[in-house]
């Protein structure tokens, strides 16, 4: 399976991103009844909004594409066979 690394984060998703991680990493500061290890969750989004690229993204994609371009197949088949 061939990895597709161009970007597939958008700014509006890079922002969302952003300001999970600051809510994530905010709320472990400010509550001390939140677990310090919460803000280890902050770091994925963070870390995908600063690269542009997510890597659950760019494999549900493929995935989507795969399914998508086999179902397209097999309706063409049906059609084509009666």
């Amino acid at each position: 399976m061939k990895i597709d690394f161009s970007i597939n984060v958008s700014r509006s998703e890079a922002m969302r991103r952003y300001v999970l991680g600051a809510a994530l990493i905010g709320a472990v500061l400010i509550s001390p009844a939140v677990p310090s290890w919460i803000a280890l969750f902050a770091c994925y989004p963070i870390f995908t909004a600063m690269l542009q690229w997510d890597p659950a993204n760019a494999l549900f994609q493929q995935l989507v594409a795969r399914f998508s371009k086999s179902a397209q197949d097999a309706v063409f088949r049906n059609s084509t066979a009666m």
